[in-house]
């Protein structure tokens, strides 16, 4: 009885389906629902669906337990708790839910979604059942329904085509079937709008066992209703070659064409071949003689479409309405062609007709054969109007047509562009192995009650899951799945917030974007905003009031030198403020280079250990011969801190931040002369030529193997034609958004290009990076032997230390369009492909500023003044003798700049930059003498994982460096518009571990093996505490301590007791000078 109570409930459910928005699809099989038992372990419910060719898919799925218990159905035994989990064709989850009303579904949009598609409610927020809202790429899919805490009962499992020019071609579910409320039983609904489907149903149960299952239904048998809860005649089947050898024919044909295992003779599994007209449907399993078993059933829908499918778009998202470019929205139309349509939509949103665009037709023409057409929106002048409006166009469908998953988007007529604020998505720290990344913004209105929202991101490890604003953490506002184009934020009450509070956060940088991803679903990239001031059209900047160069005090001195040193020392000071900066430029320009690969191989041949190579096992033992990690650190402590080309040195830093490669790559780790010969590369071309440079740096090895452009091939091919290989784009992407051009159009002065409504310029596009990728194939190690192999290596080191060399039959010489729209010819060769490519990216206009901004972060400031880059980038453009990308003449307009030396900045809250770690510790090593007594730096070697100081030279975490130049500090800094790019690895942890580096560095006891400082000359001052506040100001802090504080310190010297030697007294003075904010700062 219970049986047929169910089984009438269900009859009735599918039926309601048959009326849901039957006008707005081609008519189809919209609905699919299969009912069963939820066991655990293998006899969970399955169900597989399959998405066909076409655009991606909207659907609702869910999985039923506890609402069966419920009114009108009254089911026992129900599954109480079902979760509900979808995979791929690769076994990889994709979606997942458990609680249809848990944060992670848009509750609006499921019962939306939930209403159109006729599906009964689930009643109230107590109820555990679960569904999920998905647009589906064409494809295979899985739906599986367990039990939390491994729980069984009946269960209900539901697939609801919501819209779609592709179709849901099959469905099939396995799970046990036992007598009474234990059979299977599956819905179908037909929509009305056409004439029958034809569809193949099959139930299976001995076939499973053939394919390794085991406890498999013996004898399956099943019988299909209609709505009124009527048996079709002629539908059900025993048997399926119970029929006529035609009639088992054909099944076996229909087998084949669609991809559904055979079923073996007599085998006692059960198929048929039906039409059936437009209606709700169920079709019950059961096993013949009350038997049980696993089952599965498929439901194949066979129809040929005949109908095309209209989906819309805006290609012209938005207009300036003082203008009179169009707003265009593109519709295209798949499937059937061949006849001519008319399509009806209307247009609401806030946009009026007549008042803010010309009036249109309501109706859209395709001519036969046609698969597209355009609506235009001609914007007229409103000059009444202040605040921006939105124009959105949705599609209606009719029998003639039926409507895709993108039936409706939007225009924007702008009026006034509002503040814009910027995010660049980036993979947060938790994330590793991703080089996704992205830009968001978001551009308020002015009345500051709603904003425009635009996000691009490329690359991510996994299908994208979710996209969502947060606010301090907490969930703010759902985003739109994919690219988010223009899509309009009404600014309202939220969690407790205030729309004044909301729009306040946003301007504080409490406000952030994240991209989560299947493999990441808590964030595969997320960034903050912040203010910028971009603009469409560019005026160049008034010259700098004049400064003198020639008149230099000791401050003036000492701030110079902690910009184009490693640290200011006392003795240099004044050198510098007799010889000028002039001077002192051309001396250090015109030292040799002190290079980093020699020292270590030095270094190593006094002391081998941790060295690569030897054998320390063998009889005698054999010394390393190759320098490890160890050696090259050391080295760069000691150059750092003794060589005399300070300035080169530094640049090359910067440069080493830019062009980043690190060790913590496990081949570059053990192959360390590799990455101290890359550090030589930048240090020799520190005041070179960029575009030498920067093709030194695509041909190094080093760099090959961080970003994968080693052994980067060409697309290989089947015999049938199927690509199966491609080539890696890493290389090429970062090339262009860190090396040279950024994702984002530039004016001269660095500031963004804006387009007429406000919103930044893509500088590439993915197809872009894909062209750009095949340039950058066919580059292998080099090796000194009479056949290069393309996979193999030279003898020793030389792989690692001589530039790639091009392997022709690897390099893919086909025709390439890349940046600026720049078309590479087919068959020009692998190194007129680079060179091109590299020409290109050096002569785009947003090369001078892109770099030369960075380079003064790295040196200067973090936030320079758009006129400042604009100087910088010009000296860039051309050195004042024709020559484009003189590096030398980059670093002096940086350092002689009048942003750089004007005094007026020094109190400017905006000017200077946190110091890095290793700065504030290689500073007060040259400050005061700091080495071994055996010329080592050992103590000093820098370990993140350790050391306190969160940075190591050449061992960022990613390729975005330890910190990005645009990384955005939540608080007053954001809300000022200020960058501060060293505060991304500033913690709670390390505010604590830097000082205290430090302070272990002033007091530790230098000998043989320790590195320690050489304090005697301090030692008369400490009699004196102002004269030596005075000293340790200077040289620590640029002198740019106020009197206010440096009289504290000579207080808490001065209260010491008279027994306190002075060492200690001058220790203290030092830290307590290195570890306050002015000696953490550099102005």
């Amino acid at each position: 009885m219970k049986t047929s109570r169910l089984f009438i409930s269900l009859v009735a459910l599918f039926s309601a389906l048959s009326t849901a928005r039957a006008a707005q699809y081609d008519q189809r099989v919209t609905s699919l629902a299969t009912r069963g038992q939820v066991g655990i372990g293998n006899n969970v419910m399955i169900t597989g669906f399959i998405v066909t060719d076409g655009a991606p898919k909207r659907i609702l799925i869910r999985a039923v337990g506890q609402r069966l218990s419920q009114a009108p159905f009254g089911l026992s035994g129900v599954l109480t708790n079902p979760i509900l989990r979808v995979f791929n064709s690769s076994g990889q989850l994709v979606l997942e839910n458990d609680n249809w009303n848990s944060s992670d579904n848009d509750q609006a949009a499921l019962a939306v979604a939930t209403a159109s598609a006729g599906a009964f409610s689930f009643g109230t927020a107590a109820n555990l059942d679960s569904a999920l809202i998905a647009t589906l790429s064409p494809g295979t899919y899985t739906a599986s329904v367990s039990g939390v805490g491994n729980t069984s009962g009946i269960g209900l499992l539901e697939v609801y085509d919501l819209t779609g020019s592709a179709r849901l071609l099959n469905i099939s579910t396995r799970a046990l079937v036992s007598p009474g409320n234990g059979i299977l039983i599956a819905g179908v609904n037909i929509a009305p709008g056409g004439g029958s489907r034809r569809l193949l149903i099959r139930a299976a149960g001995p076939a499973l066992g053939t394919l390794g299952f085991a406890g498999c239904l013996s004898d399956p048998v099943f019988s299909i209703f209609n709505g009124r809860g009527i048996i079709v005649a002629g539908a059900g089947n025993d048997n399926w070659d119970s029929g006529t050898a035609a009639d088992t024919a054909a099944l076996s044909a229909a087998f084949a064409a669609n991809g559904a295992f055979p079923f073996a003779p007599d085998s006692k599994d059960s198929a048929v071949l039906i039409d059936l007209p437009p209606g709700g449907y169920t079709i019950q399993v059961a096993g013949v003689g009350g038997t049980g078993g696993v089952a599965l059933i498929e439901v194949y829908d066979l129809t040929s479409e005949a109908l095309s499918t209209v989906s819309v778009a805006a290609s012209v998202v938005s207009v300036d309405a003082r203008g009179t470019t169009p707003a265009v929205f593109t519709l295209n139309r798949v499937g059937n062609l061949a006849s001519a349509i008319n399509v009806a939509y209307i247009i609401g949103g806030t946009a009026q007709s007549g008042v803010d665009y010309a009036p249109v037709s309501g109706v859209v023409s395709f001519a036969a054969g046609a698969s597209t057409a355009t609506v235009t929106l001609t914007p007229r002048v409103n000059s009444g109007n202040l605040n921006n409006r939105t124009a959105t166009l949705a599609l209606i469908a009719n029998q003639t047509y039926g409507v895709a998953a993108t039936e409706s988007a939007s225009v924007s007529f702008f009026y006034n562009s509002g503040a814009l604020y910027v995010s660049n998505l980036r993979p947060p720290a938790a994330v590793t192995g991703s080089t996704a990344n992205g830009t968001g913004t978001i551009l308020l209105a002015p009345d500051e009650k709603s904003a425009y929202i635009n996000v691009s991101f490329s690359n991510l490890s996994s299908p994208q899951v979710l996209g969502y604003l947060y606010i301090d953490g907490n969930y703010l506002l759902k985003l739109p799945q994919g690219q988010v184009n223009n899509a309009r934020w009404d600014i309202e009450p939220t969690g407790g917030h205030s729309i004044s509070d909301l729009v306040a956060a946003l301007k504080a940088g409490r406000i952030t974007i994240s991209i989560d991803s299947a493999r990441n679903p808590t964030g595969e990239i997320a960034g903050s905003f912040v203010r910028n001031s971009g603009t469409s059209v560019f005026n160049p900047p008034l010259a700098p009031p004049a400064v003198d160069l020639t008149r230099i005090n000791a401050q003036d001195a000492s701030r110079f030198l902690a910009q184009a040193t490693f640290g200011p020392k006392n003795d240099e000071i004044y050198a510098l403020i007799n010889k000028g900066y002039a001077a002192w430029l051309n001396e250090q320009m015109a030292l040799p280079a002190s290079l980093h690969l020699a020292a270590a191989n030095a270094d190593l041949a006094l002391n081998d250990a941790g060295g690569a190579g030897g054998n320390a096992n063998a009889v005698p033992p054999l010394l390393n011969t190759r320098i490890g990690g160890v050696h090259r650190q050391n080295v760069w402590w000691k150059l750092a801190v003794n060589a005399p080309d300070q300035l080169r040195q530094r640049v090359a830093f910067g440069l080493s931040q830019i062009f980043v490669t690190s060790d913590t790559n496990g081949t570059i780790n053990a192959w360390q002369d590799g990455h101290a010969q890359y550090y030589d590369l930048l240090v020799r071309g520190a005041f070179g030529n960029f575009r030498q440079l920067l093709e030194n740096v695509t041909l190094s090895p080093n760099m090959g193997i961080y970003l994968s452009a080693l052994r980067n091939a060409k697309a290989t091919f089947n015999a049938q034609g199927v690509q199966l290989t491609q080539a890696d784009e890493n290389y090429a992407r970062e090339l262009m958004q860190l090396f040279t051009i950024g994702r984002n159009e530039l004016q001269p002065d660095g500031t963004l290009k804006l387009d007429v409504n406000g919103q930044p310029i893509p500088t590439y596009t993915q197809e872009m990076i894909v062209q750009t990728a095949k340039v950058f194939t066919g580059w292998g190690f080099f090796q000194s032997v009479a056949t290069p192999n393309f996979r193999g290596t030279g003898p020793g080191s030389e792989s690692y230390l001589m530039p790639m060399a091009l392997f022709p039959a690897f390099h893919d010489d086909t025709a390439k369009t890349i940046v600026t729209g720049k078309v590479l010819p087919a068959n020009q060769g692998g190194v007129k492909d680079l060179k091109d490519t590299l020409d290109t990216l050096f002569n785009h206009p947003n090369t001078p500023p892109f770099i030369s901004r960075q380079l003064i972060q790295r040196l200067v400031t973090s936030n320079p003044s758009p006129s400042y880059v604009f100087r910088v980038a010009s000296a860039f453009a051309n050195n004042g003798a024709g020559v484009r990308g003189d590096l030398g003449a980059v670093v002096r307009a940086i350092l002689t700049d009048h942003e750089a030396r004007s005094p007026f900045f020094i109190n400017s809250v905006g000017f200077g930059k946190s110091k890095e770690p290793l700065l504030r510790a290689t500073a007060l090593l040259r400050a005061f003498n700091g080495a071994s007594d055996g010329g080592r730096y050992l103590g000093a070697y820098s370990n993140p994982a350790g050391n306190g100081l969160a940075q190591t030279a050449l061992s960022a975490p990613t390729v975005f460096n330890f910190f990005e130049p645009d990384y955005v500090h939540p608080g007053v800094l954001a809300a000022a518009g200020l960058f501060a790019p060293e505060f991304q690895i500033f913690t709670d942890t390390t505010a604590i571990t830097i000082p205290n580096y430090l302070y272990n560095m002033l007091y530790a006891t230098r000998n043989a093996t320790t590195v320690g400082l050489m304090l005697t000359d301090l030692l008369p001052l400490a009699k004196s505490p102002q004269q030596l506040v005075d000293y340790v100001n200077l040289v620590l802090a640029g002198g740019t301590m106020v009197r206010a504080d440096t009289e504290l310190i000579v207080s808490a010297l001065t209260r010491m007791p008279a027994s306190t030697s002075d060492l200690e007294r001058v220790r203290s003075t030092l830290y307590l000078v290195v570890s306050s904010p002015e000696g953490s700062i550099q102005k």
